[in-house]
This record gives C-alpha cells, structure tokens and sequence, in this order.
C-alpha cells in the first residue's frame, strides 16, 4: 500500500491546509510553496507507520539510518502493526515532530529557517521516494532526500506549527487506510483487547473486531485490492484539481462543463 499511503497522506494534507473549495484550511499561513512542501512531508509520514519492520521497504529506504530506525521501532512497539499503528503512536510522532519544528536558526540573509523539520524530512522524503520508486541507488536516493530536505527548509511556512500538523495528517491518514483493509489495526494499543469465542464465530462481527484485537472496517478489502487502486486514482485526480485550482486559479471541473 506503499503508493496508496503516500498519496492518501499528500491528500490530506491539501484537505487540510489548502483553501479552495472542498477543502478546509484548518492549518493557516501555509502560502503556495508552503503547501506543496506540506504534502511532501505528509506523504513521507504517511509511511511512518511502517518503519516497524525490519525487513519492510521502508527499512531499506535510506539505509544505514532507516534500517536502524527500523529495527529500534521494531523492538520499542511490539512488531509490525503493533504500537506504530496505533493512536499512541500517532501522538508520539505527533509529539516529536513539535520538538523538532521548534529547532529554528536565523541565518543572515535567509531569515529564520526550518532547519530542525529540514532533518526530519530527510527521512520522510526518503520513504515517499522509494514508496513510489522515482530513484534507483543508495547514493541518488541519499542526494534527491538531501535535495527536498533543503526544500523544507527553505519553504516551509513561517509558523512552527505546519510541520507537526503535515506528519499528524499523513500519519493519521496511513491508520485510516489500514483500519479499512482487511488486516485492520490494534488502534488502543497498547491495550489490545481479544473478542470473545461467540464473536469470533460470526462472519461479520469476526471481519470487524478481529481474533487478535485488531479492529478492521474493511471496505477496501486486501491491501492492493482493486478497490484500493481505485481509490488512489481518484484521491490523485482529486489532488490535482486542488492544486491547479490552488495555484493557477483554474477550477478543472468548472472549466470541463
């Protein structure tokens, strides 16, 4: 679901913070740069949630860092789909990227630059690039990750507060792709409650809340479902209408008519 996560996340991010029509501009003082720079950290914490597995491609994304980043959230949350994927490990990540937001430096020239969420981002970047396979090669994934990181710091909006908000969204909208798949997710965690034998035995009920406490609303069905890749094509279409709108003025469907 790696391309499904990245675009979902970018997605919610627009919803959220982009001011045209159909979207809410919950986040304020995000200008146009700001938006964009928004949805590429949504999109990488939108892929935070899977850096619990060792052996998953997100591990192996910027490797020795994200490798070792694995393996440590693999031990501290229980295993895949444990505790990153859950509200705990929502108001962590939430948590920590406030922390990090609030690393800020004046440099002559510049301004005050968004270095802390600058190196943060080189991870996320790292995890949407290799999501959606634009770059090959330790070396070029290590540069094009360095390169957007730089972007962050430069365009980030003015306010502390878009970063925290970009990875709450993206991470947020990750849980909620999983919790509509089959597999489902142990969102109390770590207070994961097994049903009872009699719920287990009925079809639909089991589908819901699952044998081994994972809760599930499985509309999308198995991850890489059709149904999901239905869904990344509209949710895709639906982002560039935002933008063109956002950026150019131009209202596609008004136009289209």
């Amino acid at each position: 679901m790696g391309v499904s996560h990245a675009a979902t996340g970018a997605a919610a991010w627009f919803l959220a913070a982009a001011t045209v029509p159909s979207t809410f501009g919950a986040v304020t003082g995000v200008d146009g740069p700001g938006l964009a720079v928004g949805a590429l950290v949504a999109a990488g914490a939108a892929l935070l949630p899977d850096v619990d597995h060792r052996h998953g491609t997100i591990a192996r994304s910027l490797p020795p860092l994200s490798s070792i980043a694995a393996r440590v959230t693999e031990q501290l949350s229980g295993g895949h789909r444990q505790g990153t994927h859950s509200l705990v490990g929502l108001a962590l990540s939430v948590f920590l990227a406030s922390l990090v937001a609030h690393v800020r430096r004046d440099v002559g020239g510049y301004g005050e630059l968004n270095v802390g969420a600058g190196a943060a981002a080189v991870l996320l970047s790292a995890f949407a690039i290799r999501a959606l396979e634009l770059v090959k090669g330790r070396v070029l994934m290590w540069l094009t990750s360095l390169a957007l990181a730089a972007v962050v710091v430069f365009f980030g909006a003015d306010n502390w507060v878009w970063f925290p908000a970009a990875v709450a969204v993206g991470y947020a909208a990750h849980l909620v792709g999983d919790l509509v798949t089959t597999g489902g997710i142990p969102i109390l965690w770590p207070f994961v409650l097994k049903p009872p034998a009699w719920w287990r035995k009925v079809p639909l009920l089991s589908d819901v809340w699952k044998s081994n406490g994972a809760i599930s609303v499985p509309f999308l069905g198995d991850a890489g479902s059709t149904r999901e890749k239905i869904l990344t094509s509209l949710v895709t279409a639906w982002m560039v209408w935002v933008a063109v709108y956002q950026w150019g003025g131009v209202n596609l469907l008004a136009w289209a008519a």
